[in-house]
């Protein structure tokens, strides 16, 4: 009972900090956090099939091959957040991102919910590989939203 309230606790928790930020904010940066978010929903469909992990614990059975709370939840959020305070400098953005990528997939994050409550288990990917794999994804999602902003400059001119 304890993984489903923490589970619904990550899904929906970090939608609230939003309203600490202006409108504008949230329209400029959330086109990178829905990009974040679909990067990773294409991501545990692969890792699904390749068994890179066994999900114990769903909020949506019909959605198992997702973990829904961090795709939907925490994810898009604190994608948008470190792009709040980060970008425009990219080696901020990186680092920031090697950090938060590390407590995900190595400690503390993944071994609270690895060890301690089993929501999953990693079985075909290290957390070496996963923590690569993050920060590879940051990188992409960087790139993307550098390209889609140049985009839309360029054109109000």
């Amino acid at each position: 009972m304890i993984n489903k309230i923490l589970l619904w606790i990550v899904l929906i928790a970090p939608w609230f900090t939003l309203f600490l930020v202006k409108k504008e904010n949230i329209k400029r940066f959330m086109p990178a956090a829905i990009f974040a978010s679909y990067l990773m929903i294409i991501y545990n469909v692969v890792a699904d099939n390749q068994k890179h992990w066994v999900i114990n614990e769903t909020l949506i059975p019909c959605l198992k091959p997702l973990f829904v709370s961090g795709v939907f939840g925490a994810f898009p959020i604190i994608t948008f957040w470190v792009f709040h305070y980060t970008y425009g400098k990219f080696w901020k953005y990186l680092v920031t991102n090697i950090i938060i990528d590390f407590m995900f997939a190595v400690f503390p994050i993944h071994y609270l919910f690895q060890e301690v409550l089993r929501i999953y288990k990693l079985v075909n990917i290290t957390i070496w590989g996963r923590f690569i794999l993050f920060v590879f994804f940051s990188i992409v999602i960087y790139g993307y939203y550098k390209w889609q902003e140049d985009m839309f400059h360029s054109k109000r001119t």
